[in-house]
Formats: C-alpha cells, structure tokens, sequence
C-alpha cells in the first residue's frame, strides 16, 4: 500500500491542475462574443466567369489592371510577356550577379591550389636531400619502439617481477 502513496499523490495533483486549466479556459470562452464560436470562414477560391445564359452579375473580387481582352492567343502571350518582362530582367540580373560572384570564388580557390601545388612540390624536392643528413633513428622513433614493445610483448604477470 505504501508503494502506491506517491502514485495516488501524483494522480491527485494532476487531476487538480487539470481541472484549474479547464476553469480558465471555460472563462476565456465566456468573455469572447457569441458570434466567434462559429466555425471559421475560409477564403474563397477565383469564382469562374459566368455563362452568357445567366444575366444575374456575380460579385467578383476586383483584378488586376488588364490592358483589353486579347483577341487571339497571340495577343495573349504578347501581353503575358510585357507584364512578366520587368520580373524576367530581374531574375537574369540577379543570376548574372551571382554568376560572377561564383567566378571569383572560383579563380581565388584556383589560385590557392596552384600555391599549395608549388609549396609541396618545394616540400618534395627538399626531401631527398635532407633524408642523407637526418640519422636512421630519431628520438620520437625510438620512444615508440619502447611503448610498443610494452604493447606487443607478453604480458607483466608472465614476467618475472625484479627488485633491485
């Protein structure tokens, strides 16, 4: 039984906490107007234009400015052209910028591979003539040898332990 105390404790404080929250939100609803508990209103999608058989007009939302009703299709996309044209500019302005942004950074990351080319040509030409002068053995090799030895050797139990 003690071991459902803190259960029932928690249980408890939940229940609470949660019926505060539902008397909040229960004032909230009553201080709103009656009139925004309805369901909500959705925008409307373009009304289609209305058959020369029925007369009655449609409230439509207002267009754009249309210059006249083409003709032909032509017409059409003579008009389509002159209203995208300023937006058409703009985008190839803006590609042409970056196009040459791109550019530099390419020829700057150009230029840095043919320097870092050139410092490791210099590295490996410098090398042969400095191996006849450093000795076979350097003092890092040596250290290594000893750890690895301590590594791949057998184990400390298996050897006998000296005092001096």
């Amino acid at each position: 039984m003690e071991q459902f105390l803190p259960i029932i404790i928690i249980a408890l404080i939940s229940f609470f906490v949660n019926k505060a929250s539902e008397q909040k939100k229960r004032a909230a609803n009553q201080e709103k107007p009656k009139g925004s508990n309805s369901r909500p209103v959705q925008p409307r999608q373009q009304e289609r234009p209305v058959s020369p058989v029925n007369p009655k007009p449609i409230h439509e939302k207002p267009q754009p400015v249309r210059v006249e009703r083409p003709r032909s299709l032509k017409e059409a996309a003579e008009i389509l052209l002159s209203q995208m044209q300023p937006q058409v500019e703009e985008k190839k302005a803006e590609a042409e910028n970056k196009m040459e942004e791109l550019k530099k950074e390419a020829a700057a990351y150009k230029e840095k591979a043919i320097e870092i080319q050139r410092r490791a040509e210099a590295v490996k030409e410098k090398k042969p003539a400095d191996a006849q002068n450093e000795p076979f053995f350097q003092q890092s090799d040596i250290v290594k040898g000893i750890i690895m030895s301590e590594v791949l050797g057998p184990p400390r139990a298996k050897r006998r332990y000296r005092q001096h």
